[in-house]
């Protein structure tokens, strides 16, 4: 029980930075055919509900070769839409439309009835928002912003739509690679690092993450059906989100250039810790979402399996990953460990990750304790400033490496 409320306290009150962080950082703001990729999304979209289904007849029994799907065949260049159907990510899709619209400026604000799912921590309205240009592209961002567990609660607990003018989210700076793409900005409000689904009457929480950012996506669905190419990317929190909710943007658009961007939320845990996250995810009702076929996600006390599941079942989808070697939040409020174990182990598991699609999956780590890019532009290492290695990677240009400050 110690330990619970130990790694609770330590959840919270490192996310509850982050809440407090979010004005310094980027968030913060058919008949014998094969069916093709598009009416698998349609048909598991239709379905309203995916549900984890059986593991072998979904997606990806233990033990299969990386990259194989339902089949046992390799899905090179493709993604394995049934293994990630089978997380059951894809429950809450198509249930929830908006209450109400409104315009405000180039933005178009969607405000959600409470009783359709969609909620905040303490049962306030749910909202999100969206702006559109000429674009063929879209950001999906995710917003971060603290954490709620029994044993400590600090989070944000309303949902602002109102697209904070920062970062990766600034459509006036022309030196952002994504300032004129179109954006489906998903706030964060219920304390569960987007993908919660859980109620507990006790003590006044719903933590309805996913039920929340589904509800943002079957609206950037309708309103961008069919983008080129889609960044998904966070914060912190937001950056956590990011590991799951991969999975649940590729259902929705198969046929789409993918590429992450995860924003301090790498999820490193406790070396030593037997349970790492798991005890945190079960209290928030997200455990049940964890791939069946992935033993590695079961078994780390880290979250980093995921990500490489992830890179062998979707090999389109490119990844790019930041952190300062002792960010200060995550190592220190949060896993109050030596800022030498976290960067040992931070090493370790992105070079892991990275190692598993070193074509796709590339990692920029800086000096210091710095939480989140905070800069697109001040935030570099030599000449090279993130915004300008996010560039590369969203060009496919040949220069795009690893940066190991």
């Amino acid at each position: 029980m110690r330990r619970m409320m130990v790694w609770g306290w330590a959840l919270a009150c490192g996310f509850s930075c982050v809440a407090c962080s979010d004005d310094d950082d980027d968030a913060s703001p058919e008949s014998g055919k094969t069916e093709s990729a598009t009416e698998q999304s349609g048909r598991a979209a239709a379905a309203g509900k995916g549900g984890r289904a059986d593991d072998d007849a979904q997606g990806g029994r233990a033990g299969k070769p990386p990259g194989a799907g339902a089949d046992g065949k390799s899905y090179e260049g493709k993604a394995d839409l049934a293994a990630f159907e089978a997380t059951g990510l894809n429950k809450y899709l198509g249930e929830a439309k908006p209450a109400q619209t409104e315009v405000v400026d180039s933005e178009t604000h969607y405000f959600f009835d409470e009783a359709d799912g969609p909620v905040c921590l303490r049962g306030g309205r749910f909202a999100m928002s969206t702006r559109a240009t000429d674009s063929e592209d879209l950001v999906i961002y995710l917003q971060g912003g603290g954490s709620c567990t029994t044993a400590l609660c600090r989070a944000t607990e309303t949902a602002d739509p109102k697209i904070p003018a920062r970062g990766l989210l600034a459509a006036s700076d022309d030196e952002n690679p994504v300032a004129h793409w179109n954006v489906v900005y998903s706030p964060y409000c219920d304390g569960s690092l987007h993908f919660g689904d859980n109620d507990i009457p006790d003590q006044n929480r719903k933590h309805h993450g996913l039920r929340n950012v589904s509800a943002a996506l079957d609206v950037a669905r309708e309103k961008f059906p069919k983008p080129k190419r889609i960044l998904l990317t966070g914060a912190s929190a937001g950056g956590y989100g990011t590991i799951w909710l991969t999975d649940l943007v590729r259902l929705i658009y198969p046929d789409a250039q993918l590429f992450v961007l995860n924003d301090a939320g790498i999820a490193i845990s406790n070396p030593t810790s037997a349970t790492g996250f798991k005890s945190v995810l079960e209290e928030w009702g997200a455990l049940q979402f964890m791939p069946a076929s992935c033993d590695e996600c079961r078994e780390s006390p880290h979250l980093t399996p995921w990500m490489t599941w992830n890179l062998h079942h979707d090999e389109s989808m490119t990844l790019g990953l930041f952190s300062a070697y002792e960010d200060s939040v995550i190592a220190g409020t949060f896993l109050m460990l030596d800022p030498q174990v976290f960067k040992t182990a931070l090493l370790e598991e992105t070079g892991k990750v990275v190692d598993a699609a070193p074509e796709r999956a590339k990692r920029f780590l800086i000096d210091g304790t710095q939480h989140t890019l905070v800069n697109l532009h001040t935030t570099r290492v030599g000449d090279l400033s993130i915004g300008a290695w996010l560039a590369q990677m969203l060009d496919a240009d040949p220069a795009w490496d690893n940066v190991l400050q």
